[in-house]
């Protein structure tokens, strides 16, 4: 079986190609064109066992509302994963693109601990903008459609209502 998909990490899209399993049992796995063989076992539902390159990894895959959470020990990675073949029929049915812009308000009130962009840089949907302090809990806020950032209302430190404007996006 071979699989082509679309990973966003980081804002950053990546080709992914999986095929496999081979007939050792092992999968090869192609990020952008450079290929690796990865032996890959499942341990429970979302949670693998990697052997790469004589290295093992224990990965798990939380499916979350912004995306997938990858973990490799402390470490933690929000992924959107996408069909290539699906976002290539989208893009060809718009010739536009994907609707971007959009405008992030604090969903409640709290405080603003951390700003994860600046004007101009470009995000893509799903990406986390802001960090909002409620409730002594920490709450990462995401894009839905992506785009460039246009205005950041909020700074670090600054309290905030709710329906407060916070990021917004063009």
């Amino acid at each position: 079986m071979k699989r082509e998909l679309i990973v966003t990490a980081d804002g950053r899209d990546r080709t992914v190609v999986v095929e496999g399993p081979l007939p050792d049992g092992r999968f090869r796995v192609t990020i952008d064109g450079h290929a690796r063989e990865v032996d890959a076992r499942p341990i429970r539902p979302g949670t693998w066992s990697l052997v790469l390159d004589g290295d093992s990894f224990v990965v798990d895959l939380d499916k979350r509302r912004a995306g997938i959470a990858a973990s490799v020990g402390a470490s933690e990675a929000m992924l959107q994963v996408e069909d290539a073949l699906h976002r290539r029929l989208a893009t060809a049915a718009s010739p536009r693109g994907a609707a971007r812009g959009e405008t992030i308000r604090a969903p409640i009130a709290g405080k603003v601990v951390k700003v994860l962009v600046a004007v101009g840089d470009t995000v893509a949907p799903g990406a986390p903008v802001i960090v909002l302090e409620a409730m002594k809990m920490e709450n990462e806020l995401v894009t839905e459609r992506g785009g460039t950032v246009a205005q950041v209302a909020k700074q670090a430190g600054q309290a905030v209502d709710t329906g407060d404007l916070l990021v917004e996006l063009t």
